[in-house]
């Protein structure tokens, strides 16, 4: 029985299962062994997957099948569910890689996401990015949004030069884009926990900013009117806090609570409930209403 023998480590068992996997796809398939960069810096690996004749590569990760695999189901099986999954992803096809050298057939699929900039500075020696505050703007190309998940391309510093266009009209092409494909959700935070209020009197009540998905949703911190119809609405200045790449948490400067208690505890959220590759800062910012600017506070 499988459970009585060693385990293999990740690196062997990723070499037997793409080698198991292979068999089962056949010769007209390739595949190799893939690391990927992940957000904040992390690494994912996986096995990328080729049909010989097309151009199109689809990438699965191992993680889960790992942690099957140390739960003693047999390699063998997790070969099959990889292959399983494999035929689901060729379903739905990535776009064929005459279309991504098109712009003007995914223009409108072009957005942006906000990332820590610091911990992304590898990654972002090949992408387009702007610098916004202690963050980065970088840009994507959407391929599927559907319910259950969302699967888009990095773009890249190649992708510019093909498409010869320049970063200025990438970014007004994804600030166009953006809040179209995912629209902002603005919550209180007594809504999202049921009816609990935090605050007496809406003192330091704190609106959930996001998107519709909940995915990469601190990029509606950039989206026109967001921020400054908020303001207008609390008719104030804001504390921004950067709960996650996902979302942002807006609090009324009403004098009661000051900056230095605001970065105590984004800093204790960030290191005790934001997994690293969600974490977008350690900073909090603050809208100045007269401005109609974001800083840092």
């Amino acid at each position: 029985m499988q459970g009585n023998l060693k385990k293999l480590d990740f690196s062997s068992f990723a070499v037997q299962l793409k080698e198991l996997v292979s068999a089962q796809l056949g010769e007209e398939f390739e595949l190799y062994l893939h690391t990927a960069a992940k957000n904040n810096g992390g690494l994912r690996e996986g096995i990328v997957v080729r049909k010989k004749e097309e151009r199109v590569t689809h990438s699965i990760y191992l993680e889960l099948y790992y942690k099957k695999y140390i739960k003693n189901v047999e390699l063998e099986n997790i070969a099959v569910e990889f292959v399983e999954a494999y035929s689901q992803a060729a379903l739905n096809n990535l776009p064929e890689a005459e279309v991504l050298e098109d712009f003007n057939k995914i223009r409108e699929n072009i957005f942006f996401r906000l990332v820590n900039y610091q911990k992304n500075e590898d990654v972002l020696r090949d992408v387009p990015f702007l610098k916004f505050l202690d963050l980065a703007i970088t840009f994507h190309c959407l391929v599927q949004n559907k319910k259950d998940y969302i699967s888009s391309l990095r773009i890249t510093n190649r992708h510019l030069e093909g498409w010869g266009i320049n970063i200025k009209i990438l970014t007004e092409v994804a600030k166009d884009n953006t809040p179209r494909i995912f629209p902002a959700s603005i919550r209180t935070m007594e809504e999202i926990l049921g009816g609990f209020s935090l605050a007496a009197d809406n003192i330091n009540r704190m609106y959930v900013i996001s998107n519709g998905t909940g995915i990469n949703g601190a990029s509606c911190l950039l989206y026109k009117d967001v921020i400054n119809v908020l303001a207008e609405e609390l008719n104030g200045n804001l504390f921004i806090l950067p709960s996650s790449i996902h979302e942002i948490i807006v609090i009324k400067d009403d004098g009661f609570v000051g900056k230095d208690e605001l970065v105590d505890m984004v800093k204790d959220v960030n290191l005790t409930q934001v997994a690293e590759e969600d974490f977008l800062s350690d900073s909090v910012y603050y809208y100045s209403a007269d401005e109609q600017r974001i800083m840092k506070a």
